[in-house]
């Protein structure tokens, strides 16, 4: 039986600083962006498993006139030639007929763009109808190393509300990639209070119930929320206020 499978790869805002080499990654330290990261998955497929589409989410950033998500999967078709520079890919490059190179070609031709979403629950929401509708049973969702965290939180969340096909499995796949001047250590994941033995427990409401208005703030509030916050931690740990 022949496994069909649809990869997810999360559009991002195209003034996003770094967003070349985040989509790319940096061939010469062998660190692999979303193009990268893709083409590991695609080329390392199992015999039993069959590429059935690929989609990226559509935003509503802009560049040249182009949408984000036409915009991101020309960028992939340019720069195709860049992924013999990771060591990591090149094995897997060589070894490919030239039917092979020009079927993975037009896979990417073939990418399937989402209408425009305006947050990552709507993007994969959108994704898992379309995978829906090409008969996949597996799904790798692959996104930057500081932004996947949230992309699995957000999966949980559409397939909470019954927008993702009870027989999709999805797996998520972290680049090597983070946001320009952070590293994978800057997330911060806050789960719901549910140890008995600790006292936080019974602190209601508790911190993630408290945080998750936050992006939905305007974003004067968000900065006085963040200066906020900021003072209160450097007055705890004697660290440095913040400036105004």
């Amino acid at each position: 039986m022949t496994t069909r499978v649809g990869v997810l790869l999360h559009s991002r805002h195209l003034a996003t600083d770094g967003w070349a080499e985040l989509v790319v990654g940096v061939p010469e330290d062998d660190r692999l962006g979303d193009l990268g990261t893709l083409a590991r998955a695609v080329l390392t497929l199992g015999s039993d498993h069959e590429l059935a589409c690929i989609v990226i989410g559509g935003g509503f950033s802009r560049r040249d006139g182009v949408g984000e998500g036409e915009y991101t999967k020309r960028f992939f078709l340019e720069n195709l030639s860049r992924l013999d520079g990771f060591s990591r890919l090149k094995p897997l490059l060589d070894r490919l007929s030239d039917a092979e190179r020009a079927a993975f070609r037009q896979a990417l031709h073939d990418i399937v763009i989402t209408q425009p979403v305006h947050n990552t629950v709507a993007e994969i929401e959108a994704a898992a109808g379309i995978f829906a509708a090409h008969g996949v049973d597996t799904v790798l969702q692959i996104a930057a190393a500081s932004h996947a965290p949230r992309c699995l939180k957000e999966q949980s969340v559409a397939r909470a509300r019954g927008t993702i096909a009870g027989e999709q499995q999805w797996f998520t796949v972290a680049t090597d990639m983070a946001y320009r001047g952070t590293g994978p250590g800057d997330v911060c994941v806050i789960e719901p209070l549910h140890r008995r033995d600790q006292p936080m427990t019974f602190v209601r409401p508790g911190l993630s119930e408290v945080l998750a208005p936050y992006f939905r703030l305007p974003d004067a509030d968000k900065a006085t929320f963040v200066a906020t916050v900021a003072e209160f931690m450097a007055s705890r740990t004697g660290g440095a206020r913040p400036s105004r």
